[in-house]
């Protein structure tokens, strides 16, 4: 009986510290669908709207799970897209060492405890089992790619099934550098465009990663079971599954060294199999919580309103199976909002509305029907609005044509 009690208490304090080291939001409100530019921004490390990036993803408390931390989020930040026919841009906006309290202990963490620190080399802290790591002994910003879901959609979606990581660190001096992580691992700078630098709230940066090195990633990691075709990528439409994910590490004045806050992962509300995504390991495949549509029309600051019918149907059309395809144009008025939330009210105290124009693609299969909503920008909006259309991202992010394959074996 003794024994028993010991080991019910083991179990019992494994089970507490489980919680201490995995706690985290009871749900997470997934980004939108992100219509992702075909432009060619300079990538220099300044972040700049006239070069046509993306709207926003964010990287918050409402859209991050905790793929495992030890303290609590101290960090926000915002990622922008864009792609061209050699390149995968993104850039990223990170603020640092903000104040935060403990979700289970109540204690405040101050602001600053927690700030930006710079690389000194490769990872030296969080090597895990199989040898792998963060890429950099600093912060390091990463960001997780599944073009077109075919990692997701050939069944590698266990907890240890990930897509490559590219991981990127900033050194003294703003020397930026990119580490490859779950396939061929290794620093990868000069083979990518990346550039960064310490701003006064945290850091910025800016990477471009030729598509001819991701899709020969996919490849590798999946050996030689997924196999893209370039051009139908780079298609109108097409599917970029992706995590952003920021590792943070702070100097810790007790152990006098740099030792790491946590690791935080832009996540689904809810995963293809029903699991809540705060609930996943954070960074496999079926985790990735962002979805980027690729707009080959080169569409950037083109006005996409319509007239005010309320919708507009194109005539059914088939993809290469059986399926049937229709497109819908719906108008609606959207309240503007500031980017706390709030309403913006004119000079009467009116709100303020912005007229756009979502077109929604269906697609019925005989086991369902799947809607993707197109973001539309009105003119003169600063903004584009996201329509739910009520269908799960986590479907809608797997419901891709099999087109962009030339080849795809199911996984054993």
């Amino acid at each position: 009986m003794k024994k028993i009690i010991t080991v019910l208490l083991a179990l019992l304090m494994i089970s507490i510290m489980s919680v201490q080291i995995m706690a985290g939001p009871e749900g997470v409100i997934e980004n939108g669908p992100i219509d992702t530019p075909k432009v060619s921004p300079t990538v220099d490390g300044n972040i700049t709207e006239t070069e046509g990036w993306s709207v926003a993803a964010s990287m918050d408390y409402d859209t991050l799970g905790f793929f495992w931390h030890v303290n609590p989020l101290t960090f926000k930040g915002t990622v922008k897209f864009a792609y061209d026919d050699e390149y995968f841009y993104y850039a990223a906006d990170l603020t640092d060492g903000l104040e935060s309290v403990h979700e289970i202990t109540g204690e405040v963490i101050p602001a600053g405890t927690n700030e930006f620190v710079y690389s000194s080399g490769t990872d030296d802290i969080d090597i895990k089992d199989d040898g792998s790591a963060f890429g950099y002994n600093g912060d390091v910003f990463g960001m997780l790619i599944d073009p077109a879901g075919i990692l997701a959609n050939n069944g590698f979606t266990g907890n240890e099934d990930n897509s490559p990581w590219y991981m990127v660190g900033l050194f003294e001096g703003d020397v930026a550098r990119m580490y490859r992580e779950k396939v061929n691992a290794g620093d990868i700078t000069d083979k990518v465009k990346v550039a960064g630098h310490k701003t006064a709230t945290g850091w910025c940066l800016e990477a471009g990663i030729p598509w001819d090195m991701i899709i020969e990633d996919i490849e590798n990691i999946s050996y030689g079971d997924c196999v893209i075709d370039k051009a139908e990528l780079l298609s109108d439409k097409s599917l970029v599954r992706a995590g952003a994910m920021y590792h943070d590490r702070f100097n810790d004045p007790e152990a006098g060294e740099v030792a790491t806050w946590g690791c935080f992962v832009t996540v689904p509300s809810t995963m293809a199999d029903g699991t809540p995504g705060h609930m996943g390991t954070g960074t496999n495949v079926k985790s990735l919580g962002l979805n980027l549509y690729l707009e080959a029309k080169d569409q950037v600051g083109e006005d996409t309103t319509a007239s005010d019918s309320t919708a507009t149907t194109d005539a059914p059309a088939t993809d290469s199976g059986s399926d049937t395809v229709t497109e819908e144009t719906e108008t609606a008025f959207v309240e503007v909002t500031d980017d706390k939330g709030n309403a913006v009210t004119d000079a009467s105290g009116n709100k303020v509305t912005q007229k756009v124009t979502v077109k929604v693609t269906s697609k019925a299969t005989a086991k369902a029907t799947t809607k993707k909503a197109t973001t539309g920008t009105a003119a003169g909006g600063n903004a584009a609005q996201t329509f739910d259309i009520g269908i799960a991202a986590a479907i809608g992010s797997l419901a891709v044509s099999g087109i962009v394959y030339k080849g795809a074996k199911k996984r054993k």
